[in-house]
């Protein structure tokens, strides 16, 4: 599968998730909206590091688990899978965000962060992809392919490189939403 086309799958599949999570979140009652707004990433938390954390969580955990599935040679389906996951959460916080008071100061933290953390697992899934095939490529040929070492070292640079994305992008957002905070937007 080419580069271009993995993309367009991995993007075909968050959009189907965003689609998804969006029609469920239209049958939730508003206890369950609340409930799922005080869980979300975007509320208010009195320690900064929590908000961090909560933020890193949210972007960070299905990279993690990307990467990981891209070291099995039969695993791209769930890497797909997973990036059609991260969309079903953020159709559901969407629609939920929609419904709440304070819809446009949240959308102005939400939209920035889902965008770009759903851009860093896609690209995550991508290299893991690629990688689930080379070792896929391996297992049924007899070809020994010792540049694979190349790759791999490349895999984990990339990965690092997505986490320290998830981490920048994270404390961003929490600051933003400390700032919305004190200006009594939240």
């Amino acid at each position: 599968m080419k580069k271009d086309t993995r993309e367009t799958v991995l993007i075909i599949s968050l959009i189907a998730g965003i689609a998804v999570g969006a029609l469920v979140g239209m049958r939730l009652s508003e206890a369950n909206i609340s409930a799922v707004m005080e869980t979300s990433f975007l509320e208010y938390r009195e320690s900064a590091f929590e908000s961090f954390l909560s933020f890193f969580i949210s972007s960070a955990a299905l990279v993690i688990m990307v990467f990981l599935l891209g070291f099995s040679a039969v695993f791209q389906p769930l890497e797909v899978l997973l990036v059609a996951f991260k969309g079903l959460g953020l159709g559901l916080l969407a629609r939920c965000i929609y419904s709440d008071e304070e819809a446009m100061a949240k959308l102005l933290v939400f939209l920035p962060f889902s965008v770009i953390s759903s851009g860093i697992l896609i690209f995550q899934a991508r290299n893991a992809i690629s990688m689930s095939m080379g070792y896929f490529s391996i297992s049924i040929t007899t070809e020994n392919r010792l540049g694979m070492a190349n790759e791999f070292r490349e895999y984990i640079f990339r990965f690092f490189i997505y986490l320290l994305s998830c981490a920048v992008i994270s404390a961003l957002g929490c600051l933003s939403l400390n700032a919305m905070n004190m200006h009594g937007l939240f």
